[in-house]
């Protein structure tokens, strides 16, 4: 049976006018233009970029009309524009990010040379180290199934009045784009601009038929493509032969949700399953450094509340940075928190209710 397929999605970086390169560590290699100091209200997708700066996506929600933005985390605690310009649509090719319109950013990923990925509604763009931003994946149009060896610029992944499922991206090691759709497709950029289908079959497990989608996808330093959802939430890895195998069934997403996947240290992919694992060869292994701390947090709590995690990202030294969920959690009122975990200790980086962050 073929499992879900992936779509290639990029993600954002920002630049324009009156944008400085001094913020965010300014000056160091690899750092993307980026503009205006901003507020995050809403945490999202994040992503580290290669120099180990922070990248957060700050989302609608919470009594925020407006649109994403991609905002990079300053020394100081303090936040800039990099991409969006708070405006709901798509607009800005050709110019800076920063000015650019964003529909629904659902995913963050860099490349090792620093140019940044997202994906966005219907839509993969890419923000080059110039800070200027383009698309590369999709037309806009409403989502239907894509044929192997579609124009890239021509596939039908969603509309940004109505996005619909969210994309979701990986990159390869090599620098491989692979996009998962909600058209139980697994995708993957040709260097010819194609779309080719990735076609795998499970071998064994519960769950025979396609995973459906659209699920969180990673590839790990062996080509493994690693898929986080399907029946019970669980992970599968597709092997470079198409072989697919359950990793876990047992799995369960917390809040209901399924898991979300992201390389890591050595080369190797991890989940975020209300804890974090690292994803071997049909097992999953809980990863002492990072869930201690989340123990911790979660039975006393960090700045007097409990950290149900959603999204997190490596930087390439290790360090663990994470958001939660926003909202209100079985009825309790929760504050947004943003923290990072380094050598088995947690720090709180930006609250929701804080004025000024951290």
């Amino acid at each position: 049976m073929a499992l879900a397929g992936a779509t290639a999605i990029v993600a954002i970086a920002m630049s324009g006018g009156g944008a400085t390169t001094a913020a965010n560590g300014a000056g160091t290699a690899g750092a993307l233009p980026n503009g205006p100091l901003a507020t995050l209200n809403v945490a999202g997708p994040l992503a580290v970029a290669p120099n180990g700066v922070l990248y957060v996506t700050n989302v609608p929600g919470r009594g925020v009309a407006s649109g994403n933005r991609v905002l990079v985390r300053l020394p100081d605690g303090h936040f800039r524009v990099v991409a969006g310009n708070g405006t709901v649509g798509f607009s800005g090719d050709g110019g800076p990010a920063m000015r650019a319109e964003l529909a629904s950013v659902s995913d963050l990923v860099f490349a090792p040379n620093g140019m940044l990925y997202i994906a966005d509604g219907g839509r993969v763009r890419l923000v080059g180290r110039n800070g200027v931003i383009r698309t590369i994946v999709g037309n806009g149009r409403p989502l239907r199934t894509i044929a192997s060896g579609t124009p890239a610029l021509s596939a039908d992944l969603g509309t940004t009045q109505s996005p619909g499922d969210p994309l979701r991206i990986a990159l390869s090691p090599a620098g491989q784009l692979y996009i998962a759709t909600g058209e139980s497709q697994i995708l993957k950029l040709t260097a010819a601009g194609r779309l080719d289908t990735v076609r795998s079959v499970i071998a064994s497990g519960p769950g025979r038929g396609p995973l459906g989608g659209p699920y969180p996808i990673a590839v790990d330093a062996h080509g493994n493509i690693d898929v986080g959802g399907g029946d019970g939430w669980a992970i599968w890895q597709v092997a470079p032969s198409g072989i697919a195998h359950l990793v876990s069934g047992s799995a369960r997403g917390s809040g209901g949700t399924f898991p979300i996947l992201q390389p890591g240290p050595g080369g190797a992919i991890y989940a975020a399953i209300g804890a974090i694992f690292r994803i071997q060869p049909r097992k999953l292994v809980p990863v002492p450094t990072f869930n201690r701390p989340l123990a911790a947090i979660n039975e006393r709590g960090l700045d007097g509340q409990n950290f149900p995690l959603t999204y997190f990202a490596f930087s390439a030294h290790g360090t663990l940075y994470a958001d939660d969920l926003p909202g209100a959690i079985s009825g309790q009122e929760m504050h947004q928190q943003l923290l990072s975990i380094t050598s088995g200790h947690a720090s709180l980086l930006w609250q929701e209710t804080n004025a000024t962050p951290k």
